[in-house]
């Protein structure tokens, strides 16, 4: 493997994969995707203080808070619910943790920016199965890959390319994050900029560890599949289906459940968990995630007919 090659070649993935149709889509996907969950978001807080504000002399400043107080109190139980570990039959069946989480997102910091990345983390692993199918699988159907080979060895090809994608990952993430700050800051001034910018710098940061396994299953499997279709859908079979098969087969025997943490659906959101041990076991199975994934595609673009 060349370092120098390596640099070039992600370089060259990061300028130019926005510029095809794939990437093009996949910029409008993601934010899209972004700014609608951030809009419907915003709407009923809007929405509220457009009518509290027409029946009150309050400031608009006082009348949002206040509206944001109540939503945020109405809204805890749920979130605390959805957090819990041990799911139960009702909302009020939830553990102490999730309570403590919740108020933790909720109350300790900027609640709608909580919201919105609580959500985007749910929806994050299917935008980044189509941005990342067609890392190799194009090239190596049309046989485009043995032309580069002539120059630069299989290695520096696979983590020159990897490399490349996740930069343009994390541009994307940046520019989200930017935009949705800027309007969250905006819209509610009772937050500060400085809790607004820190904490939008740490979901951002959340938001890149958590692409990391998903964009190294995405390389594995455009590895091993000689086909962009073919590619996207399993990738997205593979995502979606994993905490499909644990849910259903949980109902039938307890320990599938467990097939849940084949990838990161299991532990993600304890990215923004109120503990810090909890925050360091999510980040060290998805980088363990990464990992496997990464070996397993190099080992299968290595050794495979280019």
């Amino acid at each position: 493997m060349n370092l120098r090659h390596v640099s070039l070649i992600a370089s060259y993935s990061a300028r130019f994969s926005v510029r095809g149709g794939i990437g093009l889509v996949f910029l409008l996907l993601s934010l899209t995707f972004g700014l609608l969950v951030a809009h419907l978001m915003m709407q009923p807080v809007e929405l509220a203080v457009k009518e509290f504000g027409s029946r009150s002399s309050a400031s608009r400043a006082d009348t949002t808070r206040e509206v944001l107080a109540e939503i945020t109190r109405q809204t805890k139980p749920v979130v605390s619910w959805v957090l819990s570990t041990r799911k139960k039959d009702s909302i009020r069946d939830k553990d102490a943790d999730a309570d403590r989480w919740a108020a933790y997102l909720l109350d300790e910091r900027p609640a709608m920016l909580s919201a919105i990345f609580l959500i985007l983390l749910f929806g994050w692993p299917f935008i980044v199965s189509f941005g990342a199918f067609d890392m190799f699988a194009g090239d190596i159907s049309s046989r485009q890959l043995r032309y580069q080979l002539l120059r630069v060895d299989r290695g520096s090809i696979f983590v020159g390319r990897l490399l490349g994608m996740l930069a343009t990952f994390v541009a994307v993430l940046l520019l989200l994050g930017v935009t949705v700050t800027a309007y969250i800051g905006v819209k509610l001034p009772m937050y500060s900029w400085l809790a607004l910018i820190g904490w939008a710098g740490y979901g951002i940061a959340a938001m890149v560890c958590v692409s990391l396994p998903y964009v190294a299953l995405c390389a594995w499997i455009s590895t091993a599949i000689g086909s962009s279709f073919g590619s996207l859908t399993i990738a997205s079979l593979v995502i979606g289906g994993v905490p499909l098969l644990a849910t259903l087969g949980k109902m039938s025997h307890e320990y599938a459940g467990y097939l849940i943490y084949a990838l990161p659906w299991g532990f993600q959101t304890r990215l923004f968990h109120h503990d810090p041990t909890q925050v360091a076991l999510a980040v060290t199975g998805c980088l363990l995630l990464t990992t496997l994934f990464l070996w397993l595609g190099y080992r299968k673009f290595t050794t495979r007919d280019l």
